[in-house]
């Protein structure tokens, strides 16, 4: 009995001095994340544009508070120098597997100045949680009003959610705004609910394959002479790799873009009345090899201070994966109640490395290496509302290269060597 009663005691003192090791040792972990995190944006300042200092790190046991300052690398977007940096606060919960943090901006009186209506809020706030296995982090936007001058900002509230996992690497990403409301001048803007979504999956060092969204339910904007008025705006995006088993590993990029409606007005007379449009597009072609190399020695690069040396050595990549690139733009259809434009379009380059060396160097000389494709059926009833469709087919007239069938206007354009073709009729 005594030794069972000596070993649940034992037990009790080891598991309470880990419960009060292991917030510590969480801490420890936090502080060395949080450190090298700092100077790892630090080291590409010129990409991030913005340096942060950690002006302030406290360190208890079971907590930690931490300011850092957020300043822009390049001081000409503001000249006023309380405008060039951002303080942050941030309070940190150590657990026993995890720590809690909430991070705010440092609302100073010369903000206040100009922020009205935010509820005794911070206009920007996150919070999450952070373990050696993931983190979540959730990004607040307070509803405010921001004054300045005879300007205005109204910017309503939402949250944007983010689920990252180490091991493997990815992500999940959620957010809602709620839109706000732009006065600049004569110029009024309103934005209404966005939605973002996306997911993603760390493929090296440099590359991620996602697929990502962006929806935009209304947009308005009024000027002194003209209005345009959109509805369900949508723009897409996907990066993946595309694996082969005789031949290198590619990359494949490709997005979508449509609409509900847009219309666009001036002066009270409407000039384009859209419907459902849209159009996809895809860049295909270079290897994950030439991509990475490139990436890598961008980053390692000062494009301000980039010296012959660093584009001697940067031109030989970027012309590989200028070379295996190809883009396509396919499924286009822009509808309005007057017509209808459908399309494609192939492109790429035709050339040796040395002489696409050559043509970066000189770029008027890229077009000797161009070829493109496409192919174009636009309404004729377009050319009343579209001045340079009428315009298109005239010239096309005149050079007898103009084709059409009962309502549309065709059009099969190729550029290759230097020399365009419209439906097989040499443009000089």
């Amino acid at each position: 009995m005594k030794k069972l009663t000596a070993g649940i005691l034992a037990t009790t003192v080891a598991v309470g001095a880990a419960a009060v090791y292991l917030p510590i040792k969480v801490g420890d972990t936090v502080q060395q994340q949080i450190t090298r995190a700092v100077a790892q944006v630090n080291a590409r300042e010129h990409q991030y544009g913005v340096n942060i200092e950690i002006l302030d790190y406290r360190k208890n046991a079971f907590d930690s508070q931490l300011t850092t300052r957020l300043r822009l690398a390049d001081t000409t977007l503001a000249p006023d120098a309380e405008n060039t940096y951002i303080d942050l606060t941030h309070e940190i919960s150590h657990g026993i597997t995890q720590a809690e943090f909430r991070t705010e901006i440092v609302v100073t009186e010369a903000m206040k100045a100009h922020l009205t209506e935010m509820d005794h809020k911070v206009p920007l706030h996150f919070g999450g949680t952070v373990s050696t296995s993931k983190a979540e982090l959730n990004t607040y936007i307070e509803g405010f009003t921001l004054n300045a001058d005879q300007n205005e900002v109204r910017v309503n509230p939402g949250i944007i959610r983010l689920n990252y996992e180490m091991e493997p690497a990815r992500y999940t990403l959620n957010g809602i705004w709620n839109g706000g409301h732009l006065k600049e001048d004569q110029i009024n803007i309103t934005l209404d609910e966005i939605s973002l979504k996306g997911t993603g999956q760390q493929f090296s060092e440099y590359l991620w394959s996602y697929n990502n969204s962006l929806t935009i339910s209304s947009l308005k904007a009024v000027g002194p002479q003209a209005t345009a008025d959109a509805a369900s705006i949508t723009f897409s995006d996907r990066f993946d790799i595309q694996k082969q088993t005789d031949q290198p590993d590619t990359l494949h990029y490709s997005g979508d873009w449509s609409l509900d409606k847009l219309h666009i007005s001036q002066f009270g007379q409407t000039l384009y009345d859209f419907q459902p449009s849209g159009f996809s597009y895809a860049l295909t072609g270079p290897t994950v090899n030439s991509a990475e190399t490139l990436m890598q020695m961008a980053q390692e690069m000062n494009p301000e201070q980039m010296t012959q040396e660093d584009a001697g050595r940067i031109l030989p990549v970027l012309s590989e994966v200028l070379q295996a690139a190809r883009f396509s733009l396919h499924d286009v259809n822009v509808v309005t109640s007057e017509g209808r434009i459908n399309g494609d379009l192939s492109l790429k380059l035709d050339t040796n490395q040395q002489q696409l060396i050559q043509a970066l160097n000189f770029p008027p000389i890229l077009m000797n290496y161009l070829n493109l494709k496409s192919d174009a059926t636009i309404s004729k009833s377009l050319f009343n509302s579209m001045p340079v469709l009428a315009m298109m087919a005239m010239q096309l007239n005149e050079r007898q290269a103009y084709q059409e069938d009962e309502d549309d206007m065709l059009i099969h354009a190729e550029l290759s060597n230097g020399q365009l073709t419209i439906n097989d009729v040499l443009m000089r």
